[in-house]
């Protein structure tokens, strides 16, 4: 399995230009991107995607709920996401 500094080097590769050439950067061109960056963001959307326990219990709570409750519980549950993403947004 490949460590974090080995896909930071690959992304490093891939997004880099050399800036001899016009347009001849990596697979954005002249855009330059921080892997370490994008490997945070790709953590925090594949954290959005999991469900927590917490949002598990919400979800069945869901049909018990009269419909004009149901908002509400689907706020409360995309909150608990965003909390759950907080930790991962902070500086290291």
């Amino acid at each position: 399995m490949a460590d974090m500094s080995d896909i930071a080097g690959l992304l490093s590769g891939l997004f880099s230009s050399d800036g001899d050439e016009e347009g001849s950067g990596g697979a954005f061109g002249n855009i330059d991107i921080d892997p370490e960056l994008l490997i945070k963001l790709l953590g925090i959307i594949s954290k959005l995607g999991e469900d927590s326990a917490d949002t598990a219990f919400l979800t069945a709570l869901r049909p018990l709920l009269r419909e004009e409750n149901r908002p509400k519980l689907d706020r409360a549950a995309g909150i608990l996401k965003i909390m759950s993403i907080l930790p991962l947004l902070r500086d290291d």
